[in-house]
């Protein structure tokens, strides 16, 4: 199959389709995510104009050019990244004293939190949350690690909107999956390296027409192909396990969306569970 480099260099572009163009090859791990609106916004150009391109280099439309520009991404690199094993980073810090182990843990936090603020659009966070808010049930797949942050999200969540479900640990699966339809939306939670079962979960997503909001650490990861949402996070640590403080920022970030989408039900949600929370002392 032709790269999408290949297909421009037998096109004639117009100067609007040569700006768009320039950007998506200079930023492929971002692009092939992007919607043409968002593309668009960027560059200062009409949306048509994305579209047009995406014709023009032999699509039938944005959304298959875009789906093939993904594929072409997750082969060509599936990461360049050598995979640190846990024992081998403890290396890094080994020499280090008490106190410098702690200023490069926080310096490292914050330089985390800082490069996700800077990379990541607002307009994804944005449109996660009107389709949380919209969908029917949220599934929320995280293991081991992750399980805990899913957990977290999912109590969240179920504060201020009903039909929130957790899976992962020692969980059936495809049991808990198989009801899964076009309604849904399922929020996959998977670092580096990243779970079977959290890539299997994705595929039963896909499957059933649900969409995926991918909370990951890389726009190539096994479960961003073909997700709806790619929320990037920055994983770094000078110490054996991955840091996800960034990831926390964007699951509050997520959380606070989806609460200012549904006032009303929230405070009627929040009133009633506050009462039963009182009653049982179950904080």
């Amino acid at each position: 199959m032709e790269t999408i480099e290949q297909r421009a260099c037998k096109t004639e572009l117009s100067s609007n389709d040569k700006t768009v163009l320039d950007f998506i090859l200079k930023n492929k791990k971002q692009a092939c995510f992007l919607t043409s609106n968002e593309i668009a916004e960027r560059l200062g150009v009409s949306a048509s104009t994305v579209i047009r391109l995406s014709k023009k280099l032999g699509f039938d439309n944005f959304t298959t050019f875009k789906k093939a520009f993904q594929r072409e991404q997750a082969e060509r690199e599936p990461d360049c990244i050598p995979l640190e094993i846990p024992y081998e980073k403890i290396k890094q810090y080994e020499n280090l004293t008490d106190s410098e182990l702690i200023l490069a843990v926080r310096q490292n936090t914050l330089a985390n939190i800082k490069k996700d603020i800077s990379n990541e659009s607002n307009a994804t966070f944005i449109e996660s949350a009107e389709i949380i808010s919209k969908a029917k049930r949220v599934y929320i797949v995280g293991f081991r690690t992750c399980y805990g942050f899913a957990f977290s999200f999912g109590i969240m969540l179920s504060c201020i909107r009903p039909g929130v479900l957790v899976i992962g640990n020692q969980q059936p699966l495809v049991d808990c999956l198989i009801d899964l339809d076009a309604e849904d939306v399922m929020i996959a939670i998977s670092f580096k390296r990243y779970s079977s079962d959290a890539i299997f979960a994705v595929e039963m997503a896909k499957d059933a027409g649900c969409k995926v909001i991918a909370m990951t650490d890389s726009y190539t990861a096994p479960i961003a192909q073909g997700a709806e949402k790619v929320i990037v996070n920055s994983i770094d640590n000078v110490s054996f396990f991955n840091s996800y403080t960034s990831f926390i920022m964007n699951m509050e970030t997520i959380t606070a969306l989806v609460s200012k989408r549904n006032k009303e039900l929230n405070e009627g949600r929040l009133m009633k569970m506050e009462d039963y929370l009182e009653r049982t002392g179950q904080y």
